[in-house]
């Protein structure tokens, strides 16, 4: 009668023991879940850092691309501005060469008048002593006569 009291024990602990087992297995199952979701999560927000990051550079890519034209755009307006400055330069030097030639004209022409004006003072007194010889020259023949 002990003998079978010490094997009913035995199988009572050992139910017991693997229900105790079903349990923890069941806890561990659930555990594993857990894990899982959360690495999924991890995974997700992975993902979502990564797409952070891609938007980020391609922003990144965009700025510089902006930044690049934006140079070149700086670079054509300088050389624009260059060109605008030499052209006036130009211009100036044209006109101080015009005015330069226009001076010496009017040099010249000052020049020819103040030779026509000499011309007409000799022959105007080319005229007056043209005329005294005249009269003297008729006084002679009056006199001669």
């Amino acid at each position: 009668s002990s003998g079978i009291n010490a094997e009913y024990g035995n199988k009572e602990r050992a139910e017991n023991s693997r229900e105790g087992l079903a349990d923890q297995l069941d806890e561990l199952e659930r555990e594993l879940q857990l894990l899982l979701a959360d690495i999924s999560n991890g995974d997700t927000l992975a993902q979502n850092a990564q797409a952070g990051i891609d938007e980020a550079s391609q922003t990144v890519q965009g700025n510089e691309e902006q930044v690049s034209r934006l140079k070149k755009d700086y670079d054509n307006l300088d050389s624009l501005i260059t060109e605008k400055e030499e052209a006036i330069d130009d211009q100036r030097a044209e006109t101080d060469e015009a005015a330069r030639k226009s001076e010496a004209v009017e040099n010249a022409i000052n020049e020819k008048l103040a030779d026509v004006g000499v011309l007409t003072e000799k022959y105007v007194t080319q005229q007056s002593e043209l005329v005294d010889l005249n009269r003297e020259l008729d006084e002679l023949e009056a006199t001669l006569d």
